[in-house]
């Protein structure tokens, strides 16, 4: 999708006023009068000056979209990318409220228009402290956040389909997937593993060590730059392995061929780690192609016809299953695909 095309513009001058002189009298109204003592308010969560803010049902991030730095500039759904459009300054305003600010652009993510009908627009506005600008930051559990606007008293809403470009609305809260984000600076790992080693290793196991990191390395930071999904993996190298293999409980183990110890061997491997044919459900939402978020997005790849496959603990298309199947975009499909597979329910 192009990242050029932008919605209408429209001007908000008499809304800004509305609300300011509607402020102004309250002021007015309560100078003076005493006021109940009252618990402190909960602090958002999530706060921080580079926040990578992430949609649980589809994993894309909240995104200036176009790199635009007017007023008014949309706010769109994209692959994490890491980018400063990608990132947020999160702040607590110590009224139980944050400030969301983009990094690239310096604006404020905005109740569009000083909306307050479900379904209505958020974009960035010039920060000026309005209620529109100001969000509750609430922990839901797992990790997960919800974002509510101060004015409006209505949730970010992300699309449900993962496909770059999808527009962030405000809608009733309701708790579902695209109403939960996670706010984390993206340098933290979601995915971790530990390498366990020989106390005295031989010249093969050193030379297998060091290539078992590099490949294990180089696909963590893949699935920590596009996953959602928070696991440690212990990893092994066994030399009666004949290539490589993983289970469900998140055991890899790398054997003796170096042909194998490469980043789209244990990117495969991860995805077996996560249920691809190891989920005792794996093969029946196969036959169903059972995958509401992965199945959209593996069309907007391949197109409308676009299938799943599954057979003999494997998938395809992306699956990495031999080596003529590598390469950077491939990577990418396939740690995309499996943790859309994974919020499928696998």
């Amino acid at each position: 999708m192009s990242r050029t095309t932008t919605s209408r513009i429209t001007s908000r001058g008499w809304s800004a006023c509305g609300a300011l002189l509607a402020s102004i009298a309250l002021g007015f109204t309560l100078f003076g009068a005493a006021s109940p003592a009252s618990a402190a308010p909960t602090a958002p969560v999530g706060t921080g000056a580079n926040q990578e803010i992430r949609n649980q049902q589809n994993t894309l991030c909240m995104d200036d979209y176009a790199f635009n730095t007017q007023p008014g500039a949309e706010v769109r759904q994209w692959t994490c990318l890491e980018g400063q459009n990608q990132l947020w300054a999160v702040t607590d305003l110590g009224n139980g409220y944050a400030e969301i600010k983009n990094r690239y652009s310096n604006l404020c993510l905005d109740n569009y228009n000083f909306a307050t009908t479900s379904g209505s627009e958020v974009r960035q506005w010039s920060c000026w402290g309005g209620d529109v600008q100001q969000w509750q930051l609430t922990d839901v559990g797992g990790g997960w956040t919800e974002i509510r606007n101060k004015y409006n008293n209505l949730c970010l809403q992300s699309v449900a389909s993962p496909v770059d470009g999808g527009l962030l609305s405000q809608v009733t809260c309701n708790g579902s997937g695209v109403q939960r984000w996670r706010l984390t600076d993206p340098n933290v790992s979601k995915m971790t593993y530990t390498l366990y080693k020989s106390s005295n290793p031989s010249a093969d196991e050193l030379d297998a060590y060091a290539r078992i990191t590099d490949a294990m390395d180089r696909a963590l930071a893949r699935y920590n730059k596009f996953n959602n999904t928070w696991r440690h993996l212990n990893v092994y190298y066994a030399p009666g392995v004949p290539t490589a293999e993983a289970s469900i409980n998140g055991d890899v183990r790398f054997g003796s061929n170096r042909s194998y110890m490469v980043e789209g061997t244990a990117l495969h491997e991860i995805a077996h780690t996560v249920g691809v044919g190891t989920a005792g459900h794996f093969q029946s939402k196969c036959d169903a192609q059972d995958w509401p978020s992965a199945l959209p997005l593996l069309r907007s790849w391949d197109g409308p016809d676009a299938r799943i496959n599954c057979g003999g603990s494997h998938m395809w298309p992306y699956g990495l299953n031999y080596s003529n199947e590598f390469s950077e975009t491939a990577f990418d499909r396939n740690v995309r695909l499996v943790q859309a597979m994974h919020h499928d329910g696998l």
